[in-house]
């Protein structure tokens, strides 16, 4: 991994609790006895998942402690994500991570396996886009996990090219998707001018953009994919900040800089005004931050 990658690895792992406690529990909660149904309906398969846009393997991890895959003694488990490396701070992660939980690990030549109490879990990488990871993959997946990446790709496309490899009866989970709502307290004059620009960024190229969530509610029936759970996971940061909620926050500050400092959608006095406004309100725990998301679980007819 290269030194530019680590601080997004870092802003990955800033984020873990503040997804932790965003996710809408009664649709983790639907997914979970579904899935405890199908090991049920077939005991003598694994269970077969491809996570899209997987960081370091975080939601892996907190399916397996929160015992949302307690129903399967088997799982096969691929972790897609574009990055250059980051596989190698998965790997990492996971290992760290498997000690500490009692799991035995056992490298692999695509990733790892971990196995404890009788149960096995494969974890494969792939370093690739979602649409050639899908290409590349048979039509044989139970679940697709979708974390956070909807807003980024072109809607109908991406549901298509997920949907195309998930066998009927089979789930797409989509937790933390964008759903068109950024708030920074305390109010600040030049909010509604670069709120307004830093959404219609998000529109630029074929991005599904600021109303992901709600657009990927309406369009999974028309794909033949049933939504059967779903529910807001929204990101709120308010004082006093830990260091995550620190890094994360001046992450959040980040990405709005780099968005508006590509278009020119505002000028360049005023951005760098509210930039400062806002870091020194990090630094001093004034800063409250709220991103509206869904969660949305579908099942393939």
């Amino acid at each position: 991994m290269t030194r530019h990658d680590d601080p997004f690895v870092r802003y990955l792992r800033s984020k873990e609790a503040i997804d932790d406690r965003a996710l809408h529990r009664p649709t983790l909660a639907d997914l979970g006895d579904r899935l405890d149904r199908h090991g049920q309906d077939h005991p003598s398969q694994p269970l077969r998942v491809v996570s899209i846009g997987a960081g370091t393997g975080a939601m892996c991890r907190r399916l397996l402690s929160w015992g949302v895959l307690d129903g399967h003694d088997q799982i096969k488990y691929v972790m897609v994500d574009r990055r250059e490396g980051i596989a190698d701070k998965a790997a990492a992660a996971f290992a760290e991570w498997a000690r500490a939980a009692g799991w035995a690990a056992s490298p692999t030549k695509d990733g790892f396996r971990i196995e404890r109490h009788g149960r096995e879990v494969s974890l494969t990488y792939m370093t690739s886009d979602l649409f050639d990871a899908m290409s590349a993959l048979p039509k044989a997946i139970d679940l697709v996990i979708a974390h956070a990446v909807f807003d980024l790709l072109p809607l109908r496309r991406a549901i298509t090219t997920v949907l195309s490899r998930v066998v009927d009866g089979g789930y797409l989970y989509a937790p933390i998707t964008f759903d068109g709502r950024t708030a920074f307290r305390p109010a600040h004059d030049a909010d509604d001018e670069i709120i307004a620009a830093y959404h219609e960024t998000m529109r630029d190229g074929d991005s599904s953009g600021p109303d992901a969530g709600s657009n990927l509610l309406a369009a999974l029936p028309e794909f033949g994919a049933n939504v059967v759970s779903a529910g807001g996971s929204d990101w709120v940061i308010h004082p006093k900040h830990d260091s995550d909620e620190r890094v994360f926050l001046a992450h959040i500050l980040g990405f709005v800089e780099q968005s508006l400092g590509e278009s020119d959608a505002v000028d360049e006095e005023t951005l760098s005004e509210w930039l400062s406004t806002r870091h020194r309100q990090i630094e001093t725990d004034e800063l409250s931050y709220i991103a509206h998301n869904l969660d949305i679980l579908a099942q393939l007819a």
